[in-house]
Protein backbone atom coordinates (compact mmCIF):
# COMPACT_ATOMS: atom_id res chain seq x y z
CA UNK A 1 0.00 0.00 0.00
CA UNK A 2 1.42 3.39 -1.02
CA UNK A 3 1.27 5.89 1.84
CA UNK A 4 0.50 9.34 0.42
CA UNK A 5 1.00 12.63 2.25
CA UNK A 6 -0.93 15.58 0.76
CA UNK A 7 0.70 18.98 1.19
CA UNK A 8 -1.20 22.05 0.01
CA UNK A 9 -2.22 25.26 1.75
CA UNK A 10 -5.74 25.12 0.30
CA UNK A 11 -8.13 22.76 2.05
CA UNK A 12 -10.26 22.30 -1.07
CA UNK A 13 -7.20 21.03 -2.96
CA UNK A 14 -6.20 18.70 -0.12
CA UNK A 15 -9.72 17.27 -0.06
CA UNK A 16 -9.79 16.86 -3.83
CA UNK A 17 -6.47 15.04 -3.97
CA UNK A 18 -7.49 12.87 -1.02
CA UNK A 19 -10.64 11.86 -2.90
CA UNK A 20 -8.58 10.82 -5.92
CA UNK A 21 -6.12 8.83 -3.79
CA UNK A 22 -8.79 7.12 -1.71
CA UNK A 23 -10.48 5.76 -4.85
CA UNK A 24 -7.31 3.79 -5.63
CA UNK A 25 -7.05 0.38 -4.05
CA UNK A 26 -3.26 0.51 -3.77
CA UNK A 27 -2.98 3.85 -1.96
CA UNK A 28 -3.89 5.35 1.39
CA UNK A 29 -3.85 8.97 2.58
CA UNK A 30 -1.58 9.04 5.62
CA UNK A 31 -1.84 12.77 6.30
CA UNK A 32 -2.78 16.23 5.09
CA UNK A 33 -0.66 19.32 5.83
CA UNK A 34 -0.77 22.97 4.83
CA UNK A 35 2.72 24.38 5.29
CA UNK A 36 6.34 23.61 4.48
CA UNK A 37 7.16 23.29 8.18
CA UNK A 38 4.56 20.53 8.52
CA UNK A 39 5.95 18.72 5.48
CA UNK A 40 9.46 18.79 6.93
CA UNK A 41 8.19 17.60 10.31
CA UNK A 42 6.51 14.62 8.65
CA UNK A 43 9.63 14.00 6.57
CA UNK A 44 11.66 13.77 9.78
CA UNK A 45 9.28 11.03 10.93
CA UNK A 46 9.64 9.23 7.57
CA UNK A 47 6.07 7.95 7.77
CA UNK A 48 5.01 8.34 4.12
CA UNK A 49 6.13 6.99 0.77
CA UNK A 50 5.08 9.79 -1.59
CA UNK A 51 4.20 13.40 -0.90
CA UNK A 52 1.96 15.29 -3.34
CA UNK A 53 3.55 18.69 -2.81
CA UNK A 54 2.44 22.23 -3.61
CA UNK A 55 5.75 24.11 -3.57
CA UNK A 56 4.17 27.53 -2.97
CA UNK A 57 2.94 27.06 0.58
CA UNK A 58 3.74 29.23 3.63
CA UNK A 59 7.37 28.77 4.63
CA UNK A 60 10.24 27.87 2.29
CA UNK A 61 9.16 27.73 -1.33
CA UNK A 62 10.41 26.50 -4.67
CA UNK A 63 13.00 23.78 -5.40
CA UNK A 64 14.62 24.21 -1.98
CA UNK A 65 11.51 22.69 -0.39
CA UNK A 66 12.05 19.51 -2.42
CA UNK A 67 15.74 19.37 -1.48
CA UNK A 68 15.02 19.86 2.23
CA UNK A 69 12.28 17.23 2.21
CA UNK A 70 14.50 14.65 0.55
CA UNK A 71 17.40 15.46 2.88
CA UNK A 72 15.14 14.68 5.83
CA UNK A 73 13.52 11.63 4.20
CA UNK A 74 15.84 10.18 1.53
CA UNK A 75 13.51 7.25 0.93
CA UNK A 76 10.53 9.50 0.27
CA UNK A 77 9.35 10.53 -3.17
CA UNK A 78 8.02 13.92 -4.29
CA UNK A 79 5.29 14.59 -6.83
CA UNK A 80 5.11 18.34 -7.30
CA UNK A 81 1.50 19.44 -7.86
CA UNK A 82 1.43 23.06 -8.95
CA UNK A 83 -0.47 25.74 -10.82
CA UNK A 84 2.68 27.08 -12.49
CA UNK A 85 3.38 26.30 -16.20
CA UNK A 86 4.95 22.88 -16.54
CA UNK A 87 7.30 23.70 -19.41
CA UNK A 88 9.04 26.45 -17.43
CA UNK A 89 9.22 24.59 -14.11
CA UNK A 90 9.45 20.82 -14.57
CA UNK A 91 13.21 20.68 -15.23
CA UNK A 92 13.95 22.79 -12.16
CA UNK A 93 12.05 20.44 -9.87
CA UNK A 94 13.31 17.22 -11.45
CA UNK A 95 16.82 18.53 -10.98
CA UNK A 96 16.01 19.25 -7.32
CA UNK A 97 15.04 15.59 -6.90
CA UNK A 98 11.29 15.45 -7.53
CA UNK A 99 9.96 12.33 -9.24
CA UNK A 100 7.30 14.21 -11.17
CA UNK A 101 5.78 17.63 -11.82
CA UNK A 102 2.04 17.63 -12.51
CA UNK A 103 0.04 20.76 -13.29
CA UNK A 104 -3.18 21.21 -11.33
CA UNK A 105 -5.15 21.37 -14.58
CA UNK A 106 -4.17 17.82 -15.46
CA UNK A 107 -6.79 15.02 -15.18
CA UNK A 108 -6.73 12.97 -11.97
CA UNK A 109 -5.42 9.91 -13.83
CA UNK A 110 -2.14 11.74 -14.49
CA UNK A 111 -1.65 12.43 -10.80
CA UNK A 112 -2.43 8.81 -9.91
CA UNK A 113 0.10 7.54 -12.44
CA UNK A 114 2.72 9.99 -11.18
CA UNK A 115 2.24 8.74 -7.61
CA UNK A 116 2.56 5.10 -8.67
CA UNK A 117 5.66 5.75 -10.74
CA UNK A 118 7.23 7.74 -7.93
CA UNK A 119 6.51 4.98 -5.40
CA UNK A 120 8.24 2.54 -7.75
CA UNK A 121 11.32 4.75 -7.85
CA UNK A 122 10.76 6.06 -11.35
CA UNK A 123 10.34 9.56 -12.75
CA UNK A 124 7.26 10.47 -14.71
CA UNK A 125 6.13 13.34 -16.91
CA UNK A 126 2.92 13.38 -18.98
CA UNK A 127 3.31 12.20 -22.57
CA UNK A 128 2.78 15.60 -24.17
CA UNK A 129 5.35 17.16 -21.87
CA UNK A 130 7.82 14.38 -22.68
CA UNK A 131 7.31 15.25 -26.35
CA UNK A 132 8.12 18.89 -25.53
CA UNK A 133 11.34 17.73 -23.84
CA UNK A 134 12.30 15.76 -26.94
CA UNK A 135 11.54 18.73 -29.18
CA UNK A 136 13.99 20.76 -27.09
CA UNK A 137 16.64 18.06 -27.45
CA UNK A 138 16.28 17.03 -23.81
CA UNK A 139 15.29 13.90 -21.95
CA UNK A 140 13.42 13.41 -18.70
CA UNK A 141 15.86 13.71 -15.82
CA UNK A 142 18.35 15.87 -17.71
CA UNK A 143 20.23 18.17 -15.36
CA UNK A 144 19.36 21.34 -17.14
CA UNK A 145 18.91 24.95 -16.17
CA UNK A 146 15.82 27.03 -16.95
CA UNK A 147 16.11 28.48 -20.46
CA UNK A 148 17.08 32.01 -19.41
CA UNK A 149 17.82 34.45 -22.21
CA UNK A 150 21.15 36.35 -22.21
CA UNK A 151 19.37 39.48 -20.96
CA UNK A 152 17.64 37.51 -18.19
CA UNK A 153 20.99 36.05 -17.13
CA UNK A 154 22.41 39.55 -16.96
CA UNK A 155 19.52 40.65 -14.75
CA UNK A 156 20.08 37.62 -12.50
CA UNK A 157 23.76 38.50 -12.10
CA UNK A 158 22.87 42.08 -11.20
CA UNK A 159 20.35 40.81 -8.64
CA UNK A 160 23.02 38.54 -7.17
CA UNK A 161 25.30 41.57 -6.88
CA UNK A 162 22.63 43.28 -4.77
CA UNK A 163 21.46 45.83 -7.32
CA UNK A 164 17.92 47.18 -7.09
CA UNK A 165 15.53 47.34 -10.05
CA UNK A 166 16.26 51.06 -10.49
CA UNK A 167 20.02 50.41 -10.60
CA UNK A 168 19.62 47.53 -13.05
CA UNK A 169 17.42 49.67 -15.30
CA UNK A 170 20.15 52.31 -15.41
CA UNK A 171 22.83 49.71 -16.15
CA UNK A 172 20.82 48.20 -19.01
CA UNK A 173 19.41 51.44 -20.36
CA UNK A 174 15.79 50.34 -19.95
CA UNK A 175 12.86 51.37 -17.77
CA UNK A 176 12.30 50.06 -14.25
CA UNK A 177 9.04 48.45 -15.40
CA UNK A 178 10.97 46.52 -18.05
CA UNK A 179 13.36 45.23 -15.39
CA UNK A 180 10.40 44.24 -13.21
CA UNK A 181 8.96 42.30 -16.16
CA UNK A 182 12.28 40.49 -16.59
CA UNK A 183 12.34 39.62 -12.90
CA UNK A 184 8.79 38.27 -13.02
CA UNK A 185 9.58 36.06 -16.02
CA UNK A 186 12.71 34.81 -14.30
CA UNK A 187 10.74 33.85 -11.18
CA UNK A 188 8.21 31.92 -13.25
CA UNK A 189 10.93 30.07 -15.17
CA UNK A 190 12.76 29.20 -11.96
CA UNK A 191 9.54 28.18 -10.21
CA UNK A 192 10.12 30.53 -7.29
CA UNK A 193 8.53 33.66 -5.81
CA UNK A 194 11.34 35.77 -4.41
CA UNK A 195 14.57 37.36 -5.66
CA UNK A 196 16.49 35.54 -2.93
CA UNK A 197 15.26 32.21 -4.33
CA UNK A 198 16.15 33.31 -7.88
CA UNK A 199 19.72 33.99 -6.79
CA UNK A 200 19.85 30.69 -4.89
CA UNK A 201 18.70 28.69 -7.95
CA UNK A 202 21.19 30.54 -10.15
CA UNK A 203 24.05 29.90 -7.71
CA UNK A 204 23.23 26.20 -7.37
CA UNK A 205 23.01 25.90 -11.16
CA UNK A 206 26.41 27.49 -11.69
CA UNK A 207 24.97 30.46 -13.55
CA UNK A 208 26.86 33.04 -11.50
CA UNK A 209 30.30 31.84 -12.54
Amino acid sequence: MIRVLIADDHEIVRDGVAGVVERCGDMVVCGRVGSTAEVLARAARRDFDVVVLDVQMPGHQGPETVREMLAAHPGGRVVVFSMYPEETSVAVYLRAGASSYIGKRRPPAELVRAIREAAAGRRYVPEDLAEWFLAQGLKVGDSMDPSFSPRELLVIRHLAAGLRATDIAEELGVSRSTVNSFVQRIKIKAGVRTVVEVVDVARRSGLLG
